[in-house]
């Protein structure tokens, strides 16, 4: 890989655009963004393989590292409603941050931020929006956990934020929901079909790892 290079043609799906479709990605205002791939969220399998490759590839293009994790099962006290959907009403200070542990293949580096969140979108509450404009960003590649919760609010509040965002597809999961998966599926499954028609229509643009890495090979 040429480590000067900043500037490559990333190919995207968009639901009825082109099948072809590519957009031109320039490092130096793009962001690559880690959602939930703490521990206690991420999926081993998917962290060591796909989000690491592609992590290796943003850091190598120089593009800005950024890193979200569940700072809290809630950010209040006994009447907090994100404390109480989750069973964890018996939590004590329980707004105080934890510290996030990352699989060593993905550990942030010194220079690289790590942002708290309370909300499924890492948007709502946090610093996320004014980090990311004080770097001239303006577009996110955006992966983690889960397609159905804190990837997607996440990705739908960079749109909000009026980013481009593209969301490297193979560089998350459904499985927390197992009666949905489905072979015959283009997707796999049809919870995972569903979340990405809606965001390859309405949020942005889908990718893969794979696709990254040969876009910056070329």
């Amino acid at each position: 890989m040429r480590n000067s290079l900043t500037e490559f043609k990333l190919p995207v799906r968009k639901y009825n655009a082109d099948p072809e479709l590519s957009i031109e990605i320039d490092a130096e205002t793009t962001a690559f963004l880690l959602v939930d791939c703490d521990e206690s969220s991420a999926v081993n399998q998917i962290v060591g393989n796909q989000i690491h490759s592609a992590l290796k590839i943003a850091r190598e293009s120089g593009m800005k590292i950024v890193y979200l994790f569940n700072a809290v099962h809630g950010v209040g006290g006994l009447k907090d409603v994100t404390t109480r959907i989750h069973g964890l009403d018996y939590l004590e200070n329980s707004w105080k941050p934890l510290t996030p542990k990352f699989n060593s293949l993905i550990q942030p580096l010194e220079n690289e931020a790590v942002i708290p969140k309370s909300h499924k979108d890492g948007f709502n509450g946090t610093v996320l929006d004014y980090y990311l404009k004080t770097w001239n960003i303006d577009t996110i590649i955006a992966v983690g956990f889960h397609i159905k919760s804190c990837l997607f609010h996440t990705c739908m509040g960079a749109r909000h934020n009026n980013y481009r965002v593209v969301m490297l597809r193979d560089c998350t999961d459904s499985k927390e929901f197992p009666d949905t998966v489905d072979p015959e599926n283009p997707e796999g499954g049809w919870l995972r079909f569903v979340f990405l028609r809606i965001y390859e229509t309405d949020i942005g643009y889908t990718s893969t790892s794979i696709d990254l890495m040969k876009a910056s090979l070329a």
